[in-house]
């Protein structure tokens, strides 16, 4: 008989729920990705889609008058707000270090506006508008959505609303494909041992280490645990 030294693959695939959840949601691409080397990346990999296609968007307003200008420009953002809420296409959200948090109408009386520091009398709002990616979306699809919606924004006074930022996708807890990650390594695993024989055993390390991703097409990622797999002698 041949053995597969696994020593926690079983453990880890039935402590991959709850406890090892992440339930924010992250942005995975541009400049926030994390970049691998092509043959750092395990041969086991998870397909799927991003969640949403995301894209920076700022709201300017460069009224004279300070508390004039900071009217209007809530103003836009609550109408922006408002119409996002009858769009189920469109979400809008504020990034808190990587990761974001859906932005209510509630909240955007207590937003801190900025200031442009390349023009006086400048105040500057910055949002992240999102949009589900389905099955059959191709980029244009996708951003054509959000494109629209943003030219559709009602703006008041001397508010404008311009995408500022590249396009990223999103993933909602990474956490939850670990389960089928690891079924897959041990799956991996078991047919490598078989094909050496007996006469071997296979050893797999890293399985502690999180779920992560590579942008494998313009919407689409592969999931993968950073992990590496030995094949010694009995």
């Amino acid at each position: 008989m041949w053995k597969i030294t696994l020593a926690g693959v079983a453990a880890l695939i039935c402590l991959a729920g709850p406890a090892w959840a992440q339930v924010d949601e992250i942005i995975v691409t541009g400049s926030r990705s994390i970049e691998w080397d092509r043959d750092d990346i395990p041969v086991v990999q998870l397909p799927r889609r991003a969640d949403n296609l995301i894209v920076a968007v700022t709201v300017v307003n460069d009224t004279r008058e300070a508390a004039g200008r900071r009217n209007e420009l809530i103003a836009t953002l609550r109408a922006m707000v408002q119409a996002a809420g009858r769009d189920a296409r469109i979400d809008l959200s504020i990034e808190d270090d990587g990761a974001l948090v859906p932005l209510t109408e509630d909240m955007v009386s207590t937003l801190t506006l900025g200031a442009d520091p390349g023009r006086a009398d400048t105040s500057v709002a910055h949002l992240i508008v999102k949009t589900p990616i389905a099955a059959a979306d191709t980029l244009d699809d996708a951003s054509g959505r959000i494109e629209t919606f943003v030219e559709a924004t009602p703006k008041t006074g001397r508010s404008l609303v311009d995408i500022t930022g590249e396009w990223e996708l999103s993933i909602i807890d990474p956490g939850q494909y670990r389960r089928a990650i690891l079924a897959a390594i041990s799956s991996d695993a078991t047919t490598t041992a078989e094909a050496f024989g007996a006469g071997y055993a296979v050893e797999v390390s890293g399985l502690s280490n999180r779920v992560t991703w590579t942008q494998s097409g313009p919407l689409d990622l592969s999931l993968f645990i950073p992990y590496e797999m030995t094949v010694k002698p009995r």
